[in-house]
Parts: C-alpha cells; structure tokens; sequence
C-alpha cells in the first residue's frame, strides 16, 4: 500500500511538471511577442574543482527582487518572498560563456533555465594565480537592464587538508522537521533564514571539523540536499546569520523525473556525492546526516562503492524508535567494514566522538561546548 501512495504520488508530480512546463512555454511566448520581460541575471552556485577540473552550476532567471532577510520582516513580507522564489521565471535556450584559469567555455540553460559548466585542463590549474572566481557572460538579452555579467566562487581544497566534510542540510543542520508535513510547511512559511534555527552547536562543530586537527587546517565542506535550488539564496543567508562554514551546495531541481520521490532522492542524492568522492580521488570524508530520511542508507553504499574513502559517519537522531533500530542495524554491517557510525542526538556526543578519532582537538571541543550552551539560551530567549 505504501508503495502504490508514494507511486500515486509521484505520477501526480509527474503531471503537475508537465503542465508547469507548458504553462512555462506559454507564458515565455507572449512575453517574447510583447517583450514584457523583467530583467533577467545569472544566479551562479558556488563551484567546485581540483588542479584539473573546474564544475560550476547556476541559473539564469527573471530578477524576482527577493531581498535580503531580517528579523522582524513580518510573515506577509516573508510569504511574499518564499512564493517569489517558487515562482522563479527561468530563461531557458539563453547561451553564456565562461571564462577561467585562461579557458573559455559556452553552453546553453536548459528548459529549466539551469545551466552547467566545466572546464578540464592537462595542465594542472594555480589557483593562486589563477584566483577562484570564474567569469559569467550572458551572450543573449531580453531588456536594456539585463545583468549580463556575473561571477561564480570555486572552492579548490589547498595544501592544509586532512579531509572533507559532506553534509545533508535539514533535519541535520537546519530544524526542517521535514517527516512530518505540516511542521515542515509551517517552518517554511512563517520564519525566513535569519529566523530559522540551527541544530544547538553545529555551527561550532562544522567550523572545527573545517580547521582539522591543528585548527590551521581549510578542510573543504560540501553540502548535499533534497531541498531545492529555489532555496539557494535562503541557505546561504540562514549559514552567513548563524556562523555556519560555506560551501558548495548540491540541490535539486524541484522536477522528480519518472520513478518514485523516495528513489529519486535516493539516487540523487547518491550521484552528487560521487561527483565530488571522483573530484577528489586522494580525500577521505566525514559524512553527516539525520536518521529522518536515507542519509544512514545512502552512505552505506558510498562507503561500499568508495572502500577507505569514508573515515567516519554522524547520524542526528530525529526519528522514533523503529528507525532508530534500523540505523543501528546499518551500523553494525558498516563497524565490519571498519566504518563507525554514530547515531546522536545532540551535537556534543558528535564533538566527543570526532575529538576521540583526533579529528579535532580539545580546544575545539570545548569551543562546541561553549556553542551548544551558547545556541540552546538564545532558542530559549527567541
């Protein structure tokens, strides 16, 4: 029965793409006929790359005029906003260039307006000479005031590494309450970025797990997530509000494609994760997520996939007693292949554990102390 909703589900959402779709279609045609266009510009992700690989991803869209978030906005401003960015005008068949590191690629945004870009050299890429930034160019316009330049961040790991950090986002870092429904949709609706809080601490624990061992370290730090990229800008004003390590971000498009949402996400979710594993062939990873979801599940098969790549995996509890077994049994199979799973409930017992392994040290340990006693005051004064 569980099988067949969650089909029924997914050929509803089926649907529903192919009418946004047409309606998209539509609705550009007359826009073009009667250039009623608002001014288009390229939202840029953060980027990713090695000495001999360079990815970038981004958008090019109609400017929604979504501003920056601030405590006290009102929940009609924030309403306002969340449906701007859900209605998100995209600018499909638009071609942009890029320039980096001496290289220059074209390419063209899909019907979703989304575009991706990378570059490949033989020669290994200076970084420090070459900067992080990559250059957008839009080569096509639809107003006077279009944005036709931009410029992507490219995170490339430096020399003080001992490992990276991949981290699902809610339910994990961010209170989604994303297993049941209505609490998620209540969170979403009625508090924005600056207004939504963190996990007690994790802000501390991702900084020091960013800073390694000698707390000199630049440990890069990916974030892997089923919310969508209509979020983006949200994510990255709830990190910058709350102190919390930027890194590239790894969403999805709101679009399912054909099977079920769970396999969906599942498989997703596994694909990004091999993107970046395969981008860094020589660096091993820490891996964070909840019980919630299929984080305990979907890294069991990268640590069967990627043997010795994985050092270790954090699990925030935030299920009931049932999931909680399975995780368990997940943890079992993975200690055979010598890969410890911690399931937690707060982030101190994570900070232990990872001071334990020498990840981080006891310095950095009581700062995640002082942060958990720090955020749970302040989620008690709000």
């Amino acid at each position: 029965m569980a099988d067949l909703t969650e089909k029924l589900k997914a050929n509803l959402l089926i649907a529903l793409e192919r009418v946004e779709h047409s309606i998209l279609k539509t609705k550009l045609k007359v826009k073009d006929a009667s250039q009623a266009f608002d001014p288009i510009n390229i939202m840029p992700y953060h980027g990713f790359g090695n000495p001999n690989y360079v990815f970038v991803k981004g958008r090019v869209l109609e400017d929604e005029k979504v501003k920056q978030p601030h405590k006290g906005d009102g929940i009609l401003h924030h309403l306002k906003d969340t449906y701007k960015r859900y209605e998100s005008d995209e600018i499909p068949g638009i071609k942009i260039k890029a320039s980096f590191a001496g290289q220059e690629v074209e390419t063209e945004t899909d019907e979703e307006g989304y575009f991706t870009i990378e570059f490949k050299s033989d020669t290994p890429i200076d970084f420090s000479t070459a900067g992080n930034k990559v250059k957008l160019q839009l080569l096509g316009h639809k107003t006077d005031k279009d944005r036709l330049e931009a410029e992507a961040n490219v995170f490339a790991p430096g020399k003080d590494v001992e490992f990276g950090i991949i981290s699902d986002i809610d339910d994990t870092v961010l209170v989604s309450d994303i297993k049941h429904f209505l609490g998620r949709l209540k969170l979403m609706l009625m508090k924005n970025a600056v207004e939504r809080s963190p996990f007690p601490g994790v802000a501390g624990l991702l900084r020091a797990l960013c800073k390694g061992s000698d707390a000199k370290g630049n440990n890069p730090l990916f974030f892997v997530s089923g919310s969508e990229w209509n979020l983006y800008d949200l994510l990255i004003s709830f990190f910058r509000s709350h102190d919390i390590p930027e890194g590239p971000l790894l969403l999805r498009d709101k679009g399912i494609g054909q099977g079920s949402l769970k396999k969906h996400l599942i498989a997703y979710k596994l694909d990004q994760i091999r993107h970046i594993l395969n981008t860094f062939p020589d660096l091993k990873f820490i891996c964070i997520g909840d019980s919630g979801e299929h984080d305990p599940e979907i890294y069991e098969k990268v640590v069967q996939e990627f043997p010795g790549r994985i050092l270790g995996i954090y699990i925030r509890d935030v299920s009931a007693e049932e999931r909680d077994k399975e995780v368990k049994s997940i943890a079992a199979r993975l200690k055979k292949q010598h890969v410890e799973m911690v399931l937690a409930e707060e982030t101190l017992s994570v900070a232990k554990h990872a001071a334990k392994m020498g990840w981080i040290n006891q310095n950095q340990l009581e700062d995640v102390r002082k942060a958990c006693e720090a955020d749970k005051q302040a989620k008690q004064t709000d």
